[in-house]
Formats: structure tokens, C-alpha cells, sequence
């Protein structure tokens, strides 16, 4: 074979082959970087993140801002728990009375002689209404609790597929940045056959073309990289250096059981007891404002000193006193009835979310199925095959046995290929974290670290 002007040789088949067949068979294709790499102190630690669920959920706490807010709402919802554990408030009241404003019975009396002074202590006493207010503001409590974890699991879901996709397009990236040098290899290869005469100048035009397309795709995914590094940064409130996560890792994360038991997880799964939190504080609602119609009696006593002793008044003495507030017209009937219609709007609402929810688990489940057989049928048959054929058509035409449309259409078909399977290992794992999700297998996790 003829060498390419300069003096460099001809490529090889394992050159040809992009490098990556190996490792794209092994399931992962290395992104490791040298040890001179440095990365900043408040990184995220991708690889960690991506394969530890207790690890991710720790840092989505101390760094995303949505958590946090989510957080401040169940400290509301605690000192609202706390509120309804308090008694009403005594009431002091003060008074000052037989405050002459003319003429004295009998003349001549002084202020001193004539006044009285009085103060009341006074308490509302509930009667079979702090109950259902505390069983009600604990509820509430534990539904924001609830809240928090569903909030927590879907954010670590999302965090997870950005740092999966940013292992899949550097992944990606890697791999067309090999076809592309190679395809420039070669392209330099056919120049120096062309000026041998043997090669027609159509044959590399069609070469150039496919050179070309390549190096848009290399632009296209660094770009798509790039975004993807922006939006794991923004989502985890750090930067997203990932120069040590390999497209293997994404076989590890996400964990599924194989036969996960759905109706289990729905029982468990933070957003659907939420609801019936709220559902059961509205019932609980319902039944203090039925209460409404037994009345709290105020209970009051005073102590009044009287100067006008001279017309037979005693000096000092307490006083007694009962209110009883009578529900003629508001007996909290409306209101009760309003809670009562809450509770049964959220009841209806649970049962609907738990339909879609079972729904979205089989289709989930399916999906996975599927998409696992036949990632494990390219990569067991289909690859071997096309490896096969790529090297012989690379030997065919370097003997001048086959054209180069020929080697086009096969390290094309090859490449082709490779990200094929590339682009299933990432669905693998995209179906995996979803399911993760409706299983809420990450609020499981955070439920058994209490303090990830």
C-alpha cells in the first residue's frame, strides 16, 4: 500500500475501529484524566453523587435552595404544632369606679373617701376543642414532612439524571472524537492514493463529506455538554467537574429491585401520604368546628377594695363570674361541613394519584424490560458482528479488494452502532432513576439515614 505524503503509515484495523469497541462491550468507556487535573475545593464530587444515593440527597439538602425552602415550611409547620398545644391567654382586666363628678352624697367627701378599685383575672376554659386543633396542627406537620421528602426524592432524581447524562456526553463526545480522528486518518491516507491515481476524486469527496459530518456531531455533543454542565451546576449549587465519571457508572446508579412490589412502595411513597395527611387534619378540621356548638364558659374572678365604707360598703371583697357564650345562629355548622368537603376532595385526589402512580410504574417496568433485552442483544451479538466486518472491509480495501464507499458505509454503520448502544445504556439508566422515583426508593433512603 502506498504511503500518504509526509511518511506516516497507514492506519490499522484497531485504529480504524475507533478504539472504543472494547470498552463500549465492557459496558463504559473510561473518561478518567490525568493526575495533573485539579478540581475546585467546592465541587461537586460527580462520580460520588451519581453512585451514592444518601451521599446526593446529603449535599441536595446543605446546597439546593428548593430544599431549603422546603425545609423552612416544615419548621412553620412545627411551630404551628407547637401553637396548638397553648391554653387562651388569662385576660387582667383593671377598674376604677364611683368617681365623683359633682356634689357628694353626703357633702364634703373626698376622692379618697368615695372610690373603688377593682380588678378582674378572667380565662376561657375549651371544652373538647384542643384535641382535634393539635391532632389537626400535627398532621398538617407530619403531611409537610411528607412534602419535604417528596420534594428531597424528586430533586435527587433530577440531580441523578444530569449527572447521568453528563457521564453519557462526555462519553459520547469521547467516542466521535475517536471516529473523527480516525476519519481524518484515513481521509490523509486516500490523498496520497489519489495522487498515486489510485483513487477517484468522487471517492474522496464522499470521504471529506463524512469527515465533515462527524465533526459537526463533535461539535454538536461538546456543545450539548457544555449545557448540561450549567444546568447540573445550577441544580446543585456547584460547579460539575466531571473529569473522573465513566459511562460504566451509570450501570451502578439508580438501583431498581428487579420485581419491585409496587403496592408496598405506593403505601410508603411520601407524596401520596401527604394527601392523607391533609385529608385526615381536614377531617379533624370538620370535627372542631362541630365542637363549636358546645360553648367555652369564661371564668373570671376580681377583688374590689370600696372607700365608701361610710354608707355601709364592705372594704374589700371577691367577685365571681361565669360566661357562657350561647351558639344560636354559628354553630360552626358551615364550616365543618367546608372541612368535611376538603377531606373528601383530598380523598379522591389520593386514590387518583395512586392510579396514575401504579399506572406510571408498569409502564415503567415494561419499559425497562424492553429496553434491557435489547441493549443486551447489541451488545452480545450486534457488536461483535459489525467489529467483524469493520476490520475485514478495512483489510479488503487496503488490498484494494473493496471500494472506499464500502469502508464509509461500514465505519459509519460501526460508529453508528456504537452510540446506539451508548444511547441505550443512558435510557437504561434514565428508566432505572425514574423508577426510583415512583417507587420513592430515595425518600426510603433518606428515611433510613436520617442525617443524609
Amino acid at each position: 500500500m502506498p504511503k500518504p505524503a509526509g511518511g506516516r503509515k497507514a492506519p490499522s484495523a484497531a485504529t480504524i475501529s475507533i478504539g472504543a469497541l472494547s470498552l463500549a462491550m465492557s459496558g463504559g468507556l473510561s473518561l478518567a484524566s490525568d493526575s495533573t487535573t485539579s478540581r475546585p475545593a467546592d465541587a461537586a464530587p460527580v462520580r460520588t453523587l451519581l453512585l451514592e444515593p444518601a451521599a446526593l440527597a446529603a449535599w441536595l439538602k446543605d446546597h439546593n435552595r428548593d430544599l431549603q425552602a422546603a425545609m423552612a415550611r416544615v419548621g412553620q409547620a412545627e411551630a404551628d404544632a407547637a401553637q396548638s398545644r397553648l391554653i387562651p391567654n388569662p385576660s387582667l382586666n383593671a377598674s376604677l369606679s364611683d368617681v365623683t363628678v359633682s356634689r357628694t352624697n353626703p357633702p364634703g367627701l373626698l376622692y379618697g373617701d368615695t372610690s373603688i378599685y377593682g380588678t378582674t383575672l378572667s380565662e376561657t376554659v375549651e371544652i373538647g376543642k384542643r384535641g382535634p386543633r393539635k391532632r389537626a396542627a400535627n398532621l398538617r406537620l407530619e403531611s409537610e414532612r411528607q412534602s419535604f421528602l417528596d420534594t428531597l426524592g424528586r430533586k435527587v432524581a433530577e440531580a441523578r439524571a444530569i449527572l447521568g447524562r453528563v457521564a453519557y456526553l462526555k462519553a459520547r463526545q469521547a467516542i466521535l472524537e475517536e471516529s473523527l480522528e480516525a476519519a481524518r486518518q484515513i481521509q490523509e491516507l486516500q490523498r496520497a492514493r489519489l495522487e498515486n491515481g489510485d483513487l477517484s476524486g468522487s471517492d474522496l469527496d464522499r470521504l471529506l463529506v463524512d469527515t465533515m459530518l462527524l465533526d459537526a456531531e463533535v461539535a454538536r455533543t461538546r456543545s450539548e455538554f457544555e449545557e448540561t454542565l450549567s444546568a447540573c451546576g445550577a441544580l446543585l449549587f456547584a460547579p460539575c467537574a466531571a473529569p473522573e465519571v465513566e459511562l460504566g457508572a451509570l450501570g451502578e446508579a439508580a438501583e431498581v429491585p428487579e420485581t419491585p412490589d409496587v403496592e408496598e412502595a405506593l403505601q410508603s411513597r411520601p407524596d401520596l401520604l401527604a394527601i392523607d395527611r391533609d385529608r385526615d387534619a381536614a377531617q379533624q378540621d370538620s370535627l372542631l368546628a362541630r365542637r363549636r356548638r358546645v360553648p367555652d364558659p369564661n371564668l373570671s374572678v376580681g377583688y374590689v377594695h370600696d372607700n365608701l365604707t361610710i354608707s355601709g360598703d364592705q372594704p374589700n371583697t371577691l367577685q365571681f363570674a361565669v360566661g357562657l357564650p350561647l351558639p344560636l345562629f354559628d354553630r360552626g355548622q358551615h364550616d365543618a361541613r367546608k372541612a368535611q368537603e376538603h377531606a373528601r376532595e383530598l380523598a379522591e385526589t389520593g386514590l387518583a394519584d395512586r392510579a396514575r402512580a401504579r399506572g406510571e410504574i408498569e409502564a415503567l417496568i415494561r419499559r425497562r424490560r424492553f429496553v434491557e433485552a435489547t441493549l443486551q442483544a447489541l451488545q452480545v451479538e450486534a457488536l461483535p458482528k459489525s467489529k467483524s466486518v469493520l476490520d475485514a472491509t478495512v483489510s479488503a480495501v487496503g488490498q484494494g479488494e473493496m471500494s472506499m464507499t464500502d469502508l464509509l458505509l461500514a465505519r459509519r454503520t460501526h460508529t453508528d452502532l456504537l452510540l446506539k448502544v451508548m444511547d441505550l445504556q443512558f435510557d437504561v439508566f434514565s428508566v432505572r432513576n425514574e423508577l426510583r422515583r415512583a417507587l420513592g426508593l430515595d425518600a426510603d433512603v433518606v428515611r433510613a439515614h436520617p442525617g443524609a
